[in-house]
This record gives C-alpha cells, sequence and structure tokens, in this order.
C-alpha cells in the first residue's frame, strides 16, 4: 500500500472542514429563524389557533411599558371573520403577587364580520411578566388565544410621565433624568387625546400627567372625569401655563383656579442662585408667564416674590400648576438638567417618591396590610358567650358523671349507666349544635368598610370587602354592577418559589363582568380563606350631605353644620389640617352651632392619634368601655386613620366632617343579598371655611415646607430627629402683610396618645435669627406670640423666619420630637 500524496490528504481535510462549517451555518440560521418565529407569535398578537373563526389582537400599556403592581391598560381587538354570529367570552388570566391565578371574563356578542375594540384595565401583579387572553365559545371552548409578553421595568425604578402637548419636540429634555439623588430616573410618554381613557384605571400606569401648549378643550367630558379620577388616586397631573394659559386650563379651570387667569406677561424669572455662572444675574431668563392661584395651594417653587411653581391637593394626588411653558425652559434645562431634577423632587415629595420606589417592584404588601387592617374582623356577636358554654361544659360532666352514677344507684339500675352515659351524650351533642346555631355560617359571608364622600357635585363610594366562606368548597358570590370590582393581594414572601405559569392553570378567582351583576367565582380557596377586593362606584348626589357656614379665626371656631344625610350620625367631627373640633351624635335634619367648642390642635400625619380622639378608643383603652364598644371603637379608629392617611395627610384649605352610620349590615353591594354582612361606614363631605376677619387673613398652615438649614426634619410629620441643634427657615407668603406669628404646641390628649408612637413634644429653647446683629436670640417660651414689631428684627426681605431649636430633655427622649405648630395672621396687601 503507498502512502497518499501529503497535498491530497490536506485538500481532503480543508473540504471536510468547509462541509462541517457549512453544516453548523445551516443549524444556526435554522435556530435564529425559529427563535424569531416563536417570538413574533409572542408578540405581534396573532392568534394562537391559526384559522379560527374568530381574530384576537391586543397591545397594552403605553408604548408596551408596564409598571408592577399597577393596573395595566390592555386594547383588545376581535372580529368575527365566520359566517353567523358569535356569543362567546373573552378572558384575560393573570397571575397576582402572591402567586394565585386570576381570570378575569368578559361577555363577547359579535355579528358576522363585526369588529369590536375592548379597552380593560387588569390588575398586573409584582414580578409578573406575561398574561394570556383567551376567546372561549358557549360550551367553553377555546376559539382563539394570545399570550402577552410584558416589558416589565427593572433596575432603577422610573417615574413614567405622560405628556399632553403641541411642542413635544421642546419637551425631549424630561426624560432620562435622575430625580433625587437619582433615586427615580424619569421617563417621558407622548400622549394624544386618543390616547386618553374615559376611565381612570387607564391611567395608573402613569405617575404625572404633564400637559403644556395644550388645548385641553380637545379632550371630551369623560377624558376630563377619568383624568379626575386618576388625580383622586393618587397621579399627580402638573400644567405647564406661559403663553397657553387659557387654552391649557380650559377644561380644568373650573376645577381648581381660585380667580380667573391674568394676561400672560413677559417676566425675568430666577431659576435659582445655585445655576449662576457667572453673576447671580445669570441664572434669570425672560419668560412670558400667566400668574395661577390655585385654590388651597401651597408654594413649591418661587423667584423672589413670583410664585413660580405651586401645588394643591386633590383626594390622593397632587394639582400642580407652572407660571411658565415647559416648552420655554427647554434651553435652559438642556443646559442644567439638575433644575429638572428639583422640580420634581420638590413636587413630589419625599414621601410620594420613596411610595413610587417601594411600588416600583410590584410590592402590594403595604396596601394589602392597611386594608387587612380595617377588614380582617367581624360580628363580635357571633362569639360564643363562653361564661354560657363554661356553665353547660360544667353542668354535662356533673350530670355524665357522679349526677347520673348516683341517680341509677339509688334505683337500683347501675348496669343501665354506660348506656346511660351514652344518650346523655348523644342529647348534650344534640343541645350544642343547637346552641351554637347562632355562631356558625352556612354559606359566604362579607366583612366591609365604607368611605362614603357626599361632597356638592356627587357622592363617591369606596369599599373594601373580606370575602370568606366556612368550608373548602368552590362557591360563588354576586356583586352590584354598579362597581368597580378590584383585587387586593399581598406580595409572595421572600422564599416563596415562583410558580410556572402557562396560561391553562385553573383560576383560583374568578371575575365575571356582566350587565346584570359581577360574578365571584372562589375555586381553589381553603375554609375561611380571605379574599379581598376593592369596589368604587360615583353617581349624583341626591340631596345627602352637609351644609355649612364656618368661621375661623386665630383657634376659634364660628358657624354652623346643618345634616342632610338620612341616617343618625355618631362620632362626628369637623377636621381642619393639624385641628379638628369635635361634634358627637348629630340626627337627620340637625344644625349643630360651633361656636364656643374646643378646637383641639394635633398631627394630621400621626393618623391614628387623630382618629381615637375623634372615636373615642384612647378612652376605651384606658378601660371605661368593654366588649362590643371597644371593638366598635377600635374598627372606626382603623377607618378613618386609614382615610386621612390616603387624603388629609397634606394641607388642604377646605375642612372635613367625618361621621360613622350606626347600622353595621349594609347589603346594597351586594347583587344577591345571600351571605352575612358586618362593617363600618364612614361619611364625609367638604365645607367651605370662611379664614378671614375684617381685612385680616389667618393661616393654619404655611405656604410651604420650611427649609432646612442644618439638622433632621421631617416635614410631612413636623419632627425632628436625634438631639442635636435643628435650625429652619419658615417661609410666611409674599401676598399679605404679616401682622401675627404664633407657636402653637399640640394639645394636650394628643400628646399623650402621641406618646406610643414614640413621639414627644419638643422642650428647651428657642431662637431667632436677627437680621440685624447677625446673631441668634433666645426667646422666652417654646410656644407663643409675636406681633409685627417684636418680629421686625427677625423677618429677612423675602418674609422668611429662621428659627433654631435646641433640645433639653434627652432623658426624655423616644426617637422623634414634634415641633410647635406655627399659624400666621395677615393682612391682604
Amino acid at each position: 500500500m503507498t502512502d497518499r500524496d501529503p497535498a491530497l490528504n490536506r485538500k481532503e481535510k480543508g473540504e471536510r472542514r468547509i462541509r462541517w462549517a457549512a453544516r453548523l451555518l445551516a443549524a444556526a440560521a435554522c435556530c435564529v429563524f425559529l427563535t424569531f418565529t416563536a417570538y413574533g407569535q409572542e408578540t405581534t398578537g396573532e392568534s394562537g389557533l391559526e384559522g379560527g373563526r374568530i381574530l384576537l389582537d391586543a397591545v397594552y400599556g403605553y408604548q408596551n411599558m408596564a409598571k408592577s403592581g399597577r393596573f395595566l391598560p390592555i386594547k383588545v381587538n376581535l372580529e368575527n371573520r365566520e359566517e353567523g354570529s358569535f356569543s362567546g367570552t373573552l378572558c384575560v388570566l393573570t397571575m397576582e403577587s402572591d402567586y394565585t391565578i386570576y381570570r378575569y371574563e368578559y361577555p363577547v356578542e359579535l355579528e358576522e364580520g363585526q369588529k369590536e375594540e375592548r379597552d380593560l384595565s387588569i390588575s398586573l401583579g409584582g414580578q409578573i411578566d406575561q398574561m394570556y387572553l383567551k376567546v372561549l365559545d358557549e360550551e367553553g371552548q377555546e376559539i382563539a388565544s394570545k399570550r402577552l409578553k410584558l416589558d416589565v421595568e427593572e433596575g432603577t425604578a422610573q417615574l413614567f410621565i405622560g405628556v399632553l402637548s403641541d411642542s413635544m419636540d421642546k419637551l425631549g429634555y424630561l426624560n432620562n433624568v435622575g430625580v433625587s439623588y437619582s433615586t427615580l430616573r424619569t421617563r417621558t410618554i407622548e400622549l394624544t387625546p386618543q390616547m386618553i381613557p374615559s376611565d381612570g384605571l387607564g391611567l395608573d400606569q402613569l405617575d404625572v400627567l404633564l400637559i403644556s401648549d395644550f388645548d385641553t378643550s380637545r379632550l371630551s367630558v369623560s377624558q376630563v372625569e377619568a383624568i379626575w379620577e386618576w388625580v383622586g388616586r393618587g397621579g399627580v397631573l402638573l400644567f405647564g401655563t406661559g403663553a397657553h394659559g387659557e387654552e391649557v386650563m380650559n377644561a380644568f379651570g373650573d376645577e381648581i383656579l381660585e380667580s380667573p387667569l391674568p394676561d400672560a406677561e413677559e417676566r425675568d424669572i430666577n431659576m435659582g442662585v445655585e445655576f449662576a455662572q457667572d453673576s447671580p444675574a445669570s441664572a434669570t431668563i425672560p419668560l412670558t408667564c400667566t400668574d395661577v392661584y390655585l385654590n388651597g395651594a401651597k408654594e413649591i417653587l418661587s423667584s423672589d416674590e413670583v410664585t413660580v411653581l405651586s401645588a394643591a391637593q386633590a383626594g390622593s394626588g397632587l394639582v400642580a400648576a407652572a407660571v411658565y411653558d415647559f416648552g420655554d425652559i427647554e434651553e435652559f434645562c438642556r443646559e442644567n438638567i439638575t433644575y429638572v431634577d428639583r422640580m420634581f423632587t420638590a413636587l413630589l415629595g419625599e414621601n410620594r417618591i420613596q411610595s413610587i420606589v417601594r411600588l416600583s417592584d410590584g410590592t402590594t404588601s403595604e396596601q394589602f396590610w392597611a386594608v387587612q387592617n380595617l377588614i380582617n374582623t367581624g360580628d363580635v356577636e357571633r362569639l360564643p358567650d363562653v361564661g354560657l358554654y363554661t356553665i353547660v361544659a360544667a353542668a354535662y360532666v356533673i350530670l355524665v358523671g357522679p349526677g347520673l352514677y348516683f341517680f341509677l344507684k339509688h334505683r337500683g339500675l347501675r348496669r343501665y349507666y354506660y348506656p346511660g352515659v351514652l344518650l346523655l351524650a348523644l342529647a348534650g351533642t344534640g343541645f350544642m349544635v343547637v346552641m351554637s346555631t347562632s355562631t356558625r355560617f352556612s354559606g359566604p359571608f362579607f366583612t366591609y368598610a365604607s368611605i362614603i364622600d357626599a361632597g356638592p357635585d356627587g357622592e363617591s363610594e369606596m369599599t373594601f370587602i373580606n370575602m370568606r366562606a366556612p368550608s373548602k368548597r368552590p362557591y360563588r358570590v354576586c356583586l352590584n354592577p354598579e362597581y368597580q370590582v378590584y383585587p387586593i393581594t399581598q406580595s409572595a414572601y421572600y422564599e416563596q418559589a415562583k410558580p410556572e405559569f402557562n396560561g391553562d392553570e385553573e383560576p383560583s378567582i374568578s371575575m365575571r363582568f356582566d350587565q346584570d351583576a359581577t360574578r365571584i367565582s372562589a375555586g381553589q380557596t381553603g375554609a375561611f380563606e380571605s379574599k379581598y377586593f376593592m369596589m368604587e362606584r360615583s353617581g349624583e348626589n341626591e340631596g345627602e350631605g352637609f351644609q355649612g357656614d364656618i368661621r375661623f379665626f386665630d383657634g376659634e371656631i364660628s358657624g354652623t353644620i346643618t345634616s342632610s344625610y338620612p341616617e343618625p350620625l355618631e362620632n362626628a367631627a369637623l377636621l381642619l389640617y393639624d385641628q379638628m373640633v369635635m361634634i358627637g351624635r348629630i340626627e337627620p335634619g340637625e344644625t349643630v352651632d360651633l361656636g364656643g367648642r374646643e378646637v383641639i390642635y394635633g398631627a394630621a400625619n400621626y393618623g391614628y392619634v387623630m382618629a381615637e380622639q375623634v372615636t373615642g378608643a384612647s378612652r376605651t383603652a384606658a378601660g371605661t368601655a368593654e366588649g362590643e364598644a371597644n371593638m366598635q371603637a377600635v374598627q372606626r379608629t382603623n377607618l378613618l386613620s386609614f382615610y386621612m392617611g390616603q387624603s388629609l395627610d397634606t394641607y388642604r384649605q377646605e375642612a372635613r366632617i367625618v361621621g360613622f352610620v350606626q347600622s353595621g349590615g349594609r347589603k346594597d353591594f351586594l347583587r344577591e343579598p345571600a351571605g352575612e354582612t358586618y362593617g363600618t361606614t364612614l361619611i364625609t363631605a367638604p365645607l367651605e371655611v370662611d379664614f378671614t376677619r375684617d381685612s385680616y387673613v389667618y393661616y393654619s398652615s404655611l405656604p410651604r415646607d420650611p427649609e432646612v438649614i442644618s439638622g433632621e426634619y421631617f416635614a410631612s410629620t413636623n419632627t425632628m430627629y436625634s438631639v442635636t441643634p435643628l435650625i429652619l427657615e419658615y417661609y410666611l407668603g409674599n401676598d399679605t402683610e404679616v401682622v401675627q406669628v404664633q407657636f402653637r404646641s399640640q394639645s394636650e390628649q394628643i400628646l399623650d396618645s402621641l406618646r406610643y408612637n414614640y413621639t414627644v413634644p419638643f422642650t428647651g429653647d428657642v431662637y431667632f435669627y436677627n437680621y440685624n446683629t447677625g446673631n441668634y436670640d433666645r426667646m422666652d417660651s417654646v410656644t407663643g406670640t409675636y406681633s409685627r414689631e417684636d418680629l421686625d428684627p427677625y423677618l429677612s426681605p423675602g418674609n422668611t423666619l429662621t428659627v433654631r431649636y435646641l433640645y433639653d430633655q434627652a432623658e426624655d427622649y423616644m426617637g422623634n420630637i414634634i415641633l410647635p405648630i406655627v399659624t400666621v395672621i395677615g393682612r391682604s396687601e
């Protein structure tokens, strides 16, 4: 055998390598093709069942972005592509934050060739990145399906800013900016009028809605109502005015403006000394401005004596307005991008920013535990009488033991003792069954907590329900279709493994939204397992509520309140910011005189402390009430505290009347009154307050939060932390001439309760900065009243008062030190 030519061997080896490379390249190309094909089937909206009679397509969110832990808008398109009409169900399967499966069902009726578009809002659980849509026929057979793969935010928490503007090209500088030391990063979303939904839940993905250089009269009435609904839930509505103030405020001005908008004018606006380069004047730019006076607004940013940005509380959200058009400051902001950071940090505030960050990963436990605290109780009348059961048990033991034995022994019938014990045991069992009838449940039952706001423009209701059943068998309830219904779930435990979710699982809860009822079916639930839901509805106010003529000046209340509510209200009170007035019981049609009543000074952000004074829980805790009265006081306190934390935690100019309905067994939220109900109902209504006397105006709160010069201070609770000195600069406002400033301590009953919250009153020395000498002058008392003459050396040209607090009770220090309440009397300029 002869050796082969080495050159030929090299040639054959090269050809083999080429053939192997070609095969590998073909295999890679096939994999890439299959990957993109699968990806296209997930994201392009094709039906999962080709050739079916129903075409199903869907898009979600804004620009296909999603935030976990919120409601996700989904636009669904359906088309009947075959002959004959179609009746069936559109289903959306999703996994909630606790990894339970929920199915939302919507009836579908399509004529031959008909196309239909549905706008849905579905709860998106934490860390859930997919949903499944299905169309079922009347027999429950799947006709079409689609998997929605969601682009859920990851990494740094994002601040979603929806923008309505005809000059969107000038607002690009707002995108991708770090806010509050880059805790948040902005992400702008361009909106058109057609993208604004007619339901507030459709905006739930947004944190801020910015409207600038846009005529809001182009929005429909239902779209404007949806925006207000979204703001009431916690959204931030931000207006830019400038030369377009009238157009921007067209659809909203009647609701929020204290006075009509003046004509726009050119002004030099100081954007802030920190942006000055060559000189302080380099931070000043000429802008077209429109002064905006919002009802009950606080100043956020200012330029000398001009309020540049102001904001007012609206429900749980904010309404804010700037004097300029945001497009006009584009050049300045591109050169000084930290101005955007400063603006949003000041507008949102620390609490709102931290809340957005906490919710960025879809965590819903904060809401879950707050709601659970309201409705995780029951009817105390259902509790067994321990004393009665003890007596019955003791009597049974005596009867079965020595009683029966001696009875039979004296009659010579001792041989019948064991059969007698058996008969008595059966009789005793029957007696106990009959006696415990009042403590047993035969079917689903509900615990609820309702908040009804009876305002002059309409009545709104928010009800939380805890739905339970006494067995693990599947059950179904029918709810009133007038309510919108949403699930409330907790987040999964840290060590809990996330189960696989492929769309074929049986749901734990199914919610079917028919015209005549909302039907909730519970399948895979245990006995007495709680399922929480939030229910909301709104409508016209049919003469229910309150009318008031209230005057409040320098700590004195006067005027009257008249109830037109059809039921008596208990534990009624009038709430102002940091102050309240106890009323007690109000009968239907009764007029209450407020004159001479005590004004209690408290702390708005310590809701439970304020609420327990209203409901009497602080007194029942001291042992003046027991049993049912104590339970009722605690339940009412929890509900009022929740409401204050949601809606009254920041300054608002109006007052709120609150009271509780005595009846605890409402059934109007049920379509079919099956099952027992027990709960608490809070009634509330806004009332206008006159803070003037002659030419003087009383301010129960300052125009904006004090600026911290040094030390640790929390504006939301008006507390200092640690015993190190604190220096605050109080801004007293420029629209009035300051006549008097008063430092008031919280009322004694409030201070007593605050100690249980590890908060003590400030005691020590207070110093005012003297602008004439450059030194701090010690004041005679922590609290006191200071006239204009007293304040002359201490007021700056910008109407600020700098105060130094030096705490001197280190042995009494518990964590938080609450400072005095600062109020101002001014003369209108």
